[in-house]
């Protein structure tokens, strides 16, 4: 018995254990070939993937040194050009000191032709990109010198260099009173028809920004108190009371007026109802640093206007920097004509700051002088005070001068585009009757034609598709570093019997004396990096 169910448990594994006929039986079943598809694709995809990844690396690699390369390109251009505008005060100043006749003839031809370096600063650094000196007229190689520029270094940079003196300084309403002249010559500037629609945009509290509200805000968010000020729309203080924090309260932005000076010019952006159209218009006439009067070889047109206007007068009564500035706003007449001077004064400015077109007027003609009042081959704008007035009094009598460099002032060039029943013509110009004259000892206490002394540079570096730019404020009127201050002598300064701790505040005092004198003029109060 145990022998049959033995032989019947074999047979039934044997038949068990028999393999199962399927369709495919002899043929080749692939799967090696499946295998090493799959292992083929994986590779390749790793492949591909570290191919893109290397090229990826690369690229990154190559821009961040483009990006490093302009950024010092720029970096060079503002250290170049700070470098010759120190060379500017050398020649001035410096020369008096020299021993060498040539130094001192060449300061004293500097002093009073009140050169200026800047103006140049794209010809004299033009050999360090290319190692030529290129003017639209002529190109000179300086290869046979040994100049070759950045030889096989490809790479850029072009610098702009304006002096800060022809704007008008916010910083001076930080103060604890506030001064109606310094009010008027902000309001004058923004009197002009033109600005309405800039005057018509509500804020973000559905308040209508007019002339009067934006200098509320504007002088609310630098000046010291709490208070809100409030102006008529004759640029006279009517008085002040309530929180000036209110109009902010609303913003979720969460801003506060500043109630100190301002460190930026940007910061103006912060002033609630402050509109892009109105930075626009009148950015480049405001100036966050200790500027003195405005100086007319750099100032724009809305501030000849705001000069003029705060000088006007009337059938012979002085303005007395008072009432009548007021005038310019709500006295068609009179502001057209007062825009005509000021556009007249900004083409002034506008033709001596190109040197070719002054160079081609004096070459072109046999005129050695190109305006009534102005010095033989002079070869700035306004070589002095005196001349403002001048050349009022001439673009009077000579409307075919006056029309040929109002032609000069971008103002006008953007004001006949936009309206062309104002354009003047060069040769028949047809200005109205003169019925506005302005007081001359004001015009010449409004400005000043001395050294400028606060330069913003614009320096752009560009290697291979990347470019950086770089905007520095420098102030040659002040030592590089920061030293002691005066006060801080007086406050060590002991009594009178002990002389020996005097003595020795006498000695600190001589020692940070000759460190400023030795010290090298340029300060940098700005600096920012795009």
């Amino acid at each position: 018995m145990l022998r049959l169910i033995a032989k019947s448990t074999h047979r039934l594994l044997r038949v068990m254990d028999r393999p199962v006929p399927t369709p495919f039986d002899g043929r080749p079943r692939g799967v090696a070939l499946m295998l090493a598809l799959v292992t083929l694709a994986i590779l390749s995809t790793a492949v591909v993937e570290f191919a893109y990844t290397a090229r990826v690396n690369t690229a990154m690699s190559t821009n961040e040194r483009d990006k490093l390369k302009s950024y010092y390109l720029a970096k060079s251009g503002v250290n170049l050009s700070r470098l010759l505008l120190s060379l500017q005060y050398a020649l001035q100043d410096e020369s008096r000191q020299t021993d060498d006749e040539t130094g001192r003839m060449i300061g004293r031809a500097m002093r009073r032709s009140n050169f200026q370096l800047y103006q140049y600063m794209d010809i004299l650094l033009g050999p360090f990109n290319s190692g030529k000196v290129e003017i639209p007229l002529a190109s000179i190689d300086l290869s046979s010198m040994g100049v070759s520029g950045f030889g096989e270094f490809t790479g850029t940079f072009d610098v702009d260099v304006v002096p800060e003196e022809g704007r008008i300084n916010l910083n001076q309403f930080a103060g604890e009173e506030l001064n109606e002249g310094d009010l008027l010559m902000l309001c004058s500037m923004m009197l002009d028809s033109r600005y309405d629609s800039i005057f018509e945009v509500k804020d973000v509290n559905g308040d209508t920004m007019n002339r009067a509200r934006m200098m509320e805000r504007i002088i609310d968010f630098v000046d010291l108190d709490q208070e809100q000020v409030t102006l008529g729309d004759d640029c006279t203080i009517r008085g002040s009371g309530g929180d000036e924090q209110r109009v902010y309260e609303r913003d979720e932005a969460k801003v506060e007026p500043r109630n100190a000076r301002l460190t930026h010019l940007e910061d103006i952006h912060r002033v609630m109802g402050v509109s892009e159209a109105f930075m626009e218009v009148f950015g480049d006439a405001f100036t966050v640093y200790d500027v003195d009067r405005p100086n007319p070889n750099v100032a724009s047109f809305p501030v000849f206007y705001a000069i003029l206007c705060q000088n006007l007068e009337l059938e012979g009564v002085d303005s007395g920097g008072q009432g009548l500035g007021s005038l310019c706003a709500n006295n068609p007449q009179v502001g057209l004509q007062v825009m005509y001077f000021a556009m007249a004064l900004d083409g002034v400015r506008a033709f001596f700051e190109n040197p070719l077109s002054m160079f081609m007027a004096y070459v072109g003609s046999s005129e050695s002088r190109l305006l009534p009042g102005a010095e033989v081959g002079q070869p700035v704008a306004f070589l002095r005070r005196s001349q403002l007035p001048e050349y009022i009094e001439g673009f009077k009598t000579n409307p075919q001068l006056m029309a040929q460099f109002i032609n000069y002032s971008p103002a006008y060039q953007v004001m006949a585009m936009e309206n062309p029943q104002l354009v003047v013509d060069p040769l028949v110009p047809a200005f109205p009757q003169w019925a506005v004259s302005f007081n001359r000892s004001g015009l010449l206490r409004s400005i000043s034609t001395s050294q400028s002394s606060i330069y913003r540079i614009k320096s752009t570096g560009t290697y291979g598709s990347s470019k950086a730019e770089i905007e520095a404020v420098v102030d040659f009127g002040k030592t590089q570093r920061r030293l002691p201050d005066e006060r801080l002598f007086e406050a060590l300064q002991g009594e009178e019997d002990d002389e020996e701790a005097n003595e020795e505040v006498e000695e600190l005092r001589s020692a940070l004396k000759s460190s400023r004198e030795e010290m090298a003029k340029g300060r940098v109060l700005y600096w920012r990096v795009q």
